[in-house]
This record gives C-alpha cells, sequence and structure tokens, in this order.
C-alpha cells in the first residue's frame, strides 16, 4: 500500500512539473528581434557594457539598414517590369 502511495505521489508531482513547465510565458530571449526597437538595434545596447558608443553604433546599423532595403526595393522594381526610367 505505501509503495502505490509513493508511486501516485511521484507521478502528480511530475505530471504537475509537465504541465506547469508548458504554461510558461515566453521570455525575450526566445526571439530578440521581436520585441527590439523599430530600427531593430536593440540588441546593440549591449555593447555599451563593453565600452562602445551605442549611439553611435545604432545610427550606423539604422543607415545600412535602409540602404538595404532600397537596394531591395530596387531590385524588386526591376525584376517586376525592367527598370522605370
Amino acid at each position: 500500500m505505501r509503495l502505490v502511495f509513493r508511486l501516485t505521489f511521484i507521478a502528480i508531482i511530475f505530471a504537475t512539473m509537465l504541465l506547469s513547465s508548458g504554461c510558461e510565458k515566453k521570455t525575450a530571449a526566445a526571439d530578440p528581434t521581436s520585441q527590439s526597437t523599430p530600427g531593430g538595434t536593440k540588441i546593440l545596447e549591449a555593447a555599451d557594457l563593453v565600452g562602445y558608443d551605442v549611439k553611435r553604433l545604432r545610427n550606423r546599423v539604422d543607415l545600412i539598414k535602409e540602404a538595404n532595403e532600397k537596394h531591395s526595393q530596387k531590385l524588386e522594381k526591376m525584376a517586376d517590369g525592367g527598370p522605370d526610367q
């Protein structure tokens, strides 16, 4: 009888642990880009801890992203109907 009680108790604890681990709130570490700033450079804030100028880095990355976006749009235009000139 004691063995059955112990096994039941362990099974209930194990099931509770499994259910509670599945119900946890997702953390930001799972997907760092989902909650980032509009420029997508929030992750660069960690560079401040090492001694880099974060504002300067953020501006440079934003400029690079904008240039990449413009280039992608230009390529899409060329692929859709040729150059629009």
